[in-house]
């Protein structure tokens, strides 16, 4: 049996794979502003990523039965979209706090929390294809997720005994891509072609994404590196 802690467990990527684990007799514990699904063996803690301050002071209850803890950090706020100077100064740091800073801060917490037990410790960090190239418009999403990468090598060459991966799931039906496709124009000039991803059916469903990413957990896939995309798989 291993135990997950799953942010973002409300709906999408989260919820689906706070779901697959459960399916595979695992213990899930989920943190999100708000909870709409219970099950057993799901533990919902309520938690708003944007302040710092729930997030330092975050306990991770740990079952001594499991075989392994798995923090995902999945939570992520898509930010303003405009063209950089037209962003709120408030924005910005709000979308960096949400992507970047809570996934460090949770990071470091899990760390010292499960420092010297026993059992396997694995940190996932859910990242973007946004990391790797410019999406106009997208500046704190796609700079914040870059960033996210670079949090995940750091912490495979610091605690080497730690499996720590980034992981990008493509282009997935979730809420956020329906809250790309309703955005303006104006601000976002790529808006037709994320409307295209949909109707023309090329969207990859969350239970199917998380079903890889579960394989990969299981070490039914080994990954090229610490820092992927699963299309590459």
């Amino acid at each position: 049996m291993k135990q997950f802690f799953i942010t973002g467990t409300s709906s999408g990527i989260g919820q689906s794979l706070a779901k697959a684990a459960l399916a595979n007799g695992d213990l899930v514990h989920g943190y999100s502003r708000r909870n709409n699904w219970e099950q057993a063996n799901f533990y919902h803690h309520t938690i708003d990523f944007s302040k710092p301050g729930e997030c330092t002071r975050l306990r991770f209850d740990v079952n001594p039965a499991a075989k392994e803890y798995i923090l995902i950090n999945n939570a992520g706020w898509l930010g303003e979209v405009k063209p950089l100077a037209e962003v709120s100064p408030e924005n910005m740091a709000l979308a960096q706090q949400i992507n970047f800073v809570a996934p460090s801060i949770l990071s470091a917490q899990f760390l010292k929390q499960t420092k010297g037990l026993s059992q396997k410790i694995s940190i996932l960090q859910i990242s973007s294809g946004a990391a790797q190239y410019a999406v106009p418009g997208w500046s704190s999403y796609c700079s914040s997720k870059a960033a996210l990468n670079m949090l995940a090598r750091s912490i495979a060459a610091e605690y080497p005994q730690v499996r720590s991966l980034a992981i990008a799931p493509g282009i997935v039906d979730t809420p956020m891509q329906s809250e790309i496709r309703s955005l303006n124009p104006a601000h976002f000039t790529e808006k037709e072609r994320f409307i295209n991803y949909h109707k023309n059916g090329e969207l990859s469903s969350s239970t199917a994404v998380s079903e890889k990413i579960m394989q990969v957990i299981y070490d039914k896939i080994t990954p090229p590196d610490c820092v992927f995309s699963l299309n590459s798989l």
